[in-house]
C-alpha cells in the first residue's frame, strides 16, 4: 500500500528490481514519466516497467495499492475459448504521449537496486525525452472498461475469470502475480450458491476495496483496507452473506454498481511486514465467520447439478 500528501519536488524514482502496478484508492496520481505524463484516478490502474524514470505528483491525501513483480512483465491472459476479444481488450490501454522538460536545475534520482535504496544528484530534469517510439512504455487501464464474463447456468465462477493482467513464472499456468478485479456485474445462475464460495487456495490472496462493500463481506472491509490470505487457509463469506446467498430468491441481480473490490494473487507466500504486524492488525476479523452453524441435511440431498 502506499499513502501520501503531497507531490515531489525536482526527485524521480527509478526502479531496477521489477515492474509496479499501481492501483489508486483515494486521490488521483499524475505520473510524470520519460515517455510522458499519465493521470491515474481512483477506478484506474497504471503499469510503470522496470527502469523508467518516474515522478507522483498529488493535489492532496492520497492512497492506494501497489504490487511488484520480479520476473517477466504483466501481460493479458489468453482468452482462450473466450475467443478473440472481452475481460481487459487492447485497445482500451493507453500510453503516454511524449512530453519533454529542458530544464536545467538540481535533481535528485533515487534508484530502488536489490531492495536497497540509492541517491544520485543530477543537473537537469531527466524527462528530457523529445520522442520516443517502441513497445515497452508504461500504461494506463481504466476498469470500468473491462468485460466481465460470468456463469449463465449455475455455480459461482473461479475468480480466475475476473483476471485483468497476469505476470505468469517460468511453470506454464502458474503466476507471479494475477491482478484480478470484482466489478458490477448480473449474476443469474440457478440452483447455485451465488457468493464467493469457501476454499483454500494454493496462492496467496492479497485483497484491497477500493469503492462500495465487497460482495461477500458486509462489515469490516472498508474502502483503502486489504486482507491476505496465505496459501491453504481456509476462507469465504461472512455468515451474513451466507444466510443471504443460502436464502435469496435467485432471480437476475445486478451486484453493487458502486462497489469495485481487487485481488493481487500469487504463488509466492507474502511475508508481513513488522510494522504491518504491530499496526494494521484486525484482531476480530475472524468473528465474522464465528455465527456460522452446519446446514448439512443427509435427507435433503438435490440431485443433479449445482449446490445442495
Amino acid at each position: 500500500s502506499y499513502a501520501c500528501n503531497r507531490p515531489m519536488e525536482r526527485r524521480a524514482m527509478c526502479n531496477s528490481d521489477g515492474d509496479l502496478l499501481i492501483v489508486p484508492q483515494t486521490g488521483a496520481l499524475r505520473l510524470k514519466t520519460e515517455m510522458g505524463l499519465l493521470t491515474v484516478a481512483p477506478g484506474e490502474i497504471c503499469v510503470v516497467q522496470r527502469g523508467i524514470k518516474f515522478q507522483v505528483l498529488v493535489d492532496g491525501p492520497s492512497r492506494g495499492y501497489v504490487a511488484e513483480i520480479f520476473e517477466g512483465h504483466f501481460v493479458l491472459p489468453d482468452l482462450g475459448p473466450v475467443g478473440a476479444w472481452g475481460l481487459a481488450n487492447p485497445r482500451d490501454f493507453e500510453t503516454p504521449t511524449a512530453r519533454y522538460e529542458d530544464a536545467e536545475e538540481p535533481w535528485t534520482l533515487v534508484q530502488k537496486f536489490c531492495g536497497a535504496l540509492y541517491e544520485a544528484a543530477l543537473d537537469r530534469s531527466p524527462f528530457d525525452v523529445v520522442a520516443w517510439h517502441g513497445n515497452y512504455a508504461p500504461y494506463r487501464y481504466d476498469l470500468s472498461r473491462f468485460c466481465a464474463f460470468n456463469s449463465v447456468t449455475f455455480d459461482h465462477l473461479d475468480p480466475s475469470s475476473f483476471t485483468v493482467l497476469t505476470a505468469q513464472t517460468l511453470e506454464p499456468g502458474v503466476a507471479a502475480c494475477d491482478f484480478v478485479i470484482f466489478p458490477p456485474r448480473w449474476m443469474v445462475q440457478e440452483h447455485s450458491f451465488r457468493p464467493p464460495y469457501y476454499h483454500r487456495n494454493c496462492m496467496s490472496e492479497y485483497m484491497g476495496n477500493i469503492f462500495g462493500t465487497y460482495e461477500a463481506k458486509q462489515e469490516g472491509f472498508a474502502p483503502g483496507g486489504a486482507s491476505l490470505h496465505s496459501p491453504m487457509i481456509g476462507h469465504g463469506p461472512d455468515a451474513h452473506t451466507f444466510e443471504q446467498g443460502s436464502t435469496q430468491e435467485l432471480v437476475p441481480t445486478k451486484s453493487d454498481p458502486d462497489a469495485l473490490a481487487f485481488m493481487f494473487e500469487s504463488t509466492y507466500m507474502f511475508r508481513v511486514t513488522d510494522f504491518a504486524s504491530n499496526n494494521l492488525l484486525h484482531p476480530e476479523y475472524t468473528k465474522c465467520w464465528a455465527p456460522l452453524r452446519p446446514h448439512f441435511d443427509p435427507e435433503n440431498i438435490a440431485a443433479g447439478y449445482g449446490n445442495s
